[in-house]
């Protein structure tokens, strides 16, 4: 009875191995000298009836520690490992770049390619996640198996050692074949990551590179352009200005000019209408003298006639004469007067004409020159604008800048991180970290 209790134990123990043997063979594929204690067939149970005369050789070992049952016994067969979760060939491949969409001045979208960093970093993460937990589970199995082998190890129970120490064996093969993979899946990524860091850094940098001389050239041009317009802009200014002041100067002098010469027409036509009143009063005058000498001839003729009615008459014709005379030169000297007084106003309305044409000359000027000095203002204020805005793209620059080579100092820090090496970073960032 006792030989079949023992025969029938192992039976079930060999069984189980089985079973153990199998599950790990599914879990990983099988090392060579797993393979033997599987292809041992189960009636072995049968061919060892030998046994139980040595069992006696230890009953005081024997009866001190019986043998467990089957299911407490024999070790819990580790669970089958995924597949593909410690298989190299599941380890992602390195992802190619895509292609970015290009924006101005030949670089690439900046926000596309931070999407695809930050996906690209989120799935590396994830990646190495995963393994580490793998990792970790694999462990605590190979701690739960190592504590049951410990606890299930008994110094008595020879055979069933023997068997629970080549699944330890194999356990722990199996854990250090999975930690190996999982270890170079892990340095794998994280080299892949570095080298995906370091490439994405560089083409950044290579873009900002790019970008920034870019916009150093745009900017310079910019200047160049501006700076140009305005002297272009200043020198139809001046221009402007001056053929204003002269446009001024010689419709002021042509004002002037047609003032003098009306003045002097007027002054001409006053002069001659005087000489010509001077004229027909010295020619009434002198006619009234000679019709004068010759009443007094034809008077005095007749005088030894009738000389007191001569006298009276000739008093008369004298009187009537001189009357005539007097008044001819008071005709005279009213068309004197008023031509000299014509003559006057004639020169005050030219003084006036002259000062009002030179005061419109100056207004003119004045506008002129205050639309001159307008206008060079609006050029310098376009220009100051213009300045304003070129420094506020160059501040939208250095922002962007810094935008980026903070992004990459993130990016270093993320790969840092997974354990590798600390990258310096670039030349670019070191200088404007100088600078700064």
């Amino acid at each position: 009875m006792a030989d079949q209790g023992l025969s029938i134990f192992d039976s079930q123990t060999d069984a189980e191995d089985q079973t153990s043997t199998q599950q790990l063979r599914v879990a990983t594929a099988p090392p060579q000298p797993a393979q033997q204690p599987v292809q041992q067939p189960p009636p072995q149970a049968s061919a060892q009836p030998q046994q139980p005369a040595q069992a006696p050789a230890g009953p005081s070992a024997a009866e001190a520690a019986p043998p467990p049952p089957a299911a407490e016994a024999a070790p819990k067969p580790p669970q089958p490992v995924a597949a593909g979760a410690g298989d190299p060939a599941a380890a992602p491949e390195q992802p190619e770049l895509p292609a970015f969409p290009v924006a101005r001045r030949g670089g690439y979208d900046r926000r596309s390619v931070d999407i695809w960093v930050d996906d690209h970093l989120a799935q590396t993460s994830s990646v190495v996640e995963s393994l580490r937990a793998e990792v970790s589970s694999l462990q605590e199995r190979v701690t739960g198996l190592q504590r049951q082998l410990d606890e299930n190890q008994h110094p008595t129970y020879a055979g069933l050692g023997g068997r629970a120490a080549e699944m330890l064996s194999l356990a722990e093969q199996q854990a250090d074949e999975v930690m190996a993979r999982a270890t170079e899946q892990a340095d794998s990524l994280r080299r892949m990551s570095e080298k995906d860091a370091a490439r994405v850094r560089a083409e950044a940098a290579a873009e900002t590179g790019d970008m920034r001389a870019a916009q150093l050239r745009d900017l310079d041009e910019l200047v160049q352009r501006v700076q140009r317009e305005a002297r272009e802009q200043r020198t139809a200014a001046e221009v402007e200005a001056r053929d204003l002041i002269a446009s001024a100067t010689r419709q002021a002098d042509q004002q002037r000019l047609a003032a003098e010469q009306e003045a002097n027409a007027v002054r001409t036509g006053a002069k001659r209408e005087a000489e010509q009143v001077r004229a027909a009063a010295d020619r009434e005058v002198s006619e009234a003298r000679r019709v004068l000498a010759v009443e007094r001839e034809r008077l005095s003729k007749e005088a030894h006639t009738t000389h007191s009615s001569a006298v009276d008459e000739t008093r008369r014709l004298v009187e009537e004469a001189e009357n005539r005379a007097t008044a001819a030169e008071a005709r005279a000297r009213a068309a004197i007067d008023q031509a000299n007084k014509n003559r006057e106003d004639v020169a005050v309305e030219a003084e006036r004409t002259v000062v009002r044409a030179r005061t419109e000359a100056d207004q003119i000027l004045t506008a002129a020159q205050r639309q001159a000095e307008n206008l060079v203002a609006q050029t310098n204020a376009e220009l100051e604008r213009q300045s304003a805005q070129a420094r506020a793209e160059l501040d939208h620059v250095q922002r962007r800048r810094d935008g980026i080579v903070a992004q990459l100092a993130q990016l270093r820090d993320i790969v840092s991180s997974f354990g590798g090496p600390d990258v310096p970073p670039p030349a670019g960032e070191q200088q404007a970290a100088s600078r700064q």
